[in-house]
């Protein structure tokens, strides 16, 4: 420290001056000692003209901008002084230019600066997508050190959005990632930090990257069990990504038989009826989809099953015919195997299903090392099972609801061709579209006795039928209830049959229990957008959907204003061009969606409609209008949902008179009791 203050006094060596305060940014960051490694990052930036030619000017910008936004949590991004904000902002085109022009090297390090930015900003979908390429980019071209740093700021941030178990999936890569790197310090550091993380078996496996040892068994040995942390790592990767059952269920079944050195295994899922053997594999072959209730006539130690299915550990049988608790097993006794091995999958301590694993040829085939290999393959299937089954389930239904849908299009495809005249065709489809679009509205007896609210519903189709939708589904749990109101660009049997899928695609979401507002509305979005693309059509809708649960309406999605009545008759609107996208209009529309909270006290109303009640036009062409509505509104906020409801309307059909009706009018009025 001397040595440096008498260069800065002299203003010798200004190249040192700048690698010795970088070196300090750089350990006081990865040690997360943010207050330490900005003032660093300050008396660097003084020096940085005689380091111009230095590789650490990437590195610098790097750390400094992530030493800055370390400081702010998740949201937080408005809290930001202006100069910080410019001084990252500075750091991020850097970046971005490097990587533009030299990727394989700064690629990364744009990207996790990035990561960190939208993580500030509040924008998690960005965030991931960044911390994920930052990663690879980083892997893929030998940047062990900001590959393990990339993991590690992807495993908080997913901590601080209360995902513990990815968060873990991720620390532990980080962890692995600083072995590799030879970070000893940091990798003390982590095992301090998570213990409840970073388990004895996970550390084990990981000294043995990088092993230092002196005799000849003791290398073979690390060797293998490196290879099984390179397994373990390439299985992670394999199956997290995967999504489609089948393909999951065989490759776990395939990596499992290989790491294993099995030579037969079966991968057993747990269903209300009981469990299931959904894939049987051998070194050779896979058979997936089996799908066929375990009795004991199967080919598994049903013992050895069972007691794993009831104490939920794992349990390794070295000599199956001889041991005392299972060698009176009647497969057993009947096949012969040699060595067992069965691993539960657990999921928040629920039995998912298990592995069961075989080896004729030898006792004591599985060793402990094995099966800690397993396990660790067994945790990470349990996260990627749930995906796929509700995947599975998500899929099963919506193509069950579009072979449907599809099939009454057909039926009103053949009316259509053996209509003869033009009138007689269009005359049918608004006859079907009109018949077809009341079946689907909410019962009376639906809107009865749901939570503390009255609601009260009325759409009233045009001459030529619009797309108007809107439904009340209850979810029969603490999850209350939810509303939609959605419209159909244009008119006709295309608008209806579009509005049908909606309510569709609704029903069968809130039937899955998908509560979170972004997959709710994706989901929708990318399956109304293949339909069009089928359907050779440019319509698209506005759609909200509304969440109510103890005196909170949770609204997301594009669509009208929301008109809340409070108690006493004041107005207030919210917009909703900030909540989401047009559904259909293009397929990946999650980074526009968002969530607003409106309370909603004992007497408040609230109102949903559609543009036919706002658009409304009499013989002079004059709109009905917004302000009209709430007015009317607020003069009867102290009746029920369904005396507004009818004085809405009455106010609405008198401002029309005789003029045509143009489009659908819907209206949704709900009232806290």
């Amino acid at each position: 420290t001397e040595i440096l203050e008498q260069f800065k006094q002299n203003q010798q060596e200004k190249t040192g001056i700048f690698h010795a305060y970088f070196c300090q940014l750089l350990l006081a960051y990865l040690f997360e000692q943010y207050d330490e490694a900005i003032a660093a990052a300050a008396q660097a930036d003084q020096y940085i003209a005689a380091a111009a030619a230095l590789f650490e000017i990437a590195p610098f910008h790097l750390y400094q901008a992530l030493a800055h936004l370390a400081q702010y949590a998740t949201g937080d991004g408005a809290t930001m002084p202006t100069a910080i904000a410019t001084q990252i902002q500075q750091s991020r085109e850097l970046l971005e230019q490097w990587a533009i022009h030299a990727p394989d090297n700064h690629r990364h390090k744009y990207e996790l600066v990035e990561a960190e930015w939208c993580r500030v900003q509040g924008n998690m979908a960005s965030a991931m997508d960044y911390y994920e390429g930052a990663i690879a980019a980083a892997k893929a071209n030998g940047y062990t050190n900001e590959e393990a740093l990339a993991y590690e700021l992807t495993a908080r941030f997913y901590r601080q959005w209360h995902k513990p178990k990815i968060a873990q999936v991720y620390m532990q890569e980080a962890y692995y990632a600083y072995r590799r790197w030879g970070a000893i310090a940091k990798v003390t550091q982590l095992e301090q930090q998570y213990p409840e993380w970073l388990t004895p078996t996970q550390a084990n496996l990981g000294a043995t990257l990088h092993p230092t040892m002196t005799s000849q068994d003791s290398t073979q040995n690390s060797s293998s069990l490196s290879l099984d942390v390179t397994t373990v790592l390439k299985v992670s990767q394999a199956i997290s990504s995967e999504i489609v059952l089948d393909n999951l269920l065989e490759k776990l079944m395939q990596f499992a038989i290989e790491n294993a050195g099995a030579e037969r295994g079966l991968l057993l899922l747990a269903t209300p009826d009981g469990l299931s053997i959904e894939a049987i594999g051998t070194v050779e072959t896979v058979a997936v989809s089996v799908s066929q209730p375990l009795t004991s006539d199967d080919d598994v130690a049903l013992t050895v099953v069972q007691y794993v299915q009831r104490v939920k550990q794992p349990i390794v049988i070295a000599d199956a015919a001889n041991d005392s608790r299972f060698g009176a097993d009647p497969y057993v006794q009947r096949a012969g195997p040699q060595s067992i091995l069965c691993c539960p999958i657990l999921d928040r301590g629920q039995l998912r299903g298990m592995m069961y694993l075989e080896n004729n040829l030898t006792t004591g085939a599985f060793s402990r090392d094995r099966l800690d290999v397993i396990t660790l393959i067994a945790a990470q299937a349990a996260i990627s099972l749930e995906n796929a089954l509700l995947y599975r389930t998500l899929e099963d239904k919506v193509s069950d609801r579009t072979a449907q849908l599809a099939a009454a299009n057909a039926e009103i495809t053949a009316l259509n061709q053996r209509l003869a005249a033009e009138n007689l065709r269009l005359s049918a489809e608004v006859e079907i579209t009109q018949q077809l679009q009341q079946m689907i509205l909410p019962k009376a007896s639906e809107l009865e006795g749901l939570d503390d609210l009255d609601i009260a519903g009325f759409m009233a189709p045009a001459a030529e039928v619009g797309g108007d939708y809107y439904d009340v589904l209850s979810s029969g749990s603490s999850n209350g209830i939810k509303i939609g109101i959605g419209d159909v660009t244009g008119h006709g049997l295309e608008s209806g049959v579009l509005m049908l899928m909606v309510q569709t695609a609704v029903r069968t979401l809130q039937e899955s229990q998908e509560t979170d507002p972004v997959r709710f509305l994706d989901i929708i979005n990318r399956t109304l957008c293949k339909n069009i693309e089928r359907m050779g059509t440019d319509k698209n809708l506005t759609l909200a959907v509304l969440d109510y649960a103890n005196g909170q309406l949770r609204l997301s999605g594009q669509h009208e204003e929301l008109i809340v009545v409070r108690h006493g008759g004041n107005v207030e609107r919210f917009d909703t061009i900030d909540l989401g996208f047009p559904i259909g209009l293009d397929r990946e529309i999650t980074t526009f969606i968002a969530q607003q909270t409106v309370p909603l006290a004992i007497g408040d109303v609230a109102v949903l409609y559609t543009d036919g009640i706002t658009e409304a036009e009499n013989d002079q062409r004059q709109f009905y209008g917004i302000e009209r509505l709430c007015q009317v509104v607020s003069q009867h906020w102290h009746q029920t949902a369904a005396e507004i409801r009818q004085a809405v309307i009455a106010d609405v059909q008198a401002h029309i008179g005789q003029h045509p009706v143009f489009d659908d009018i819907t209206l949704v009025v709900l009232k806290r009791t």
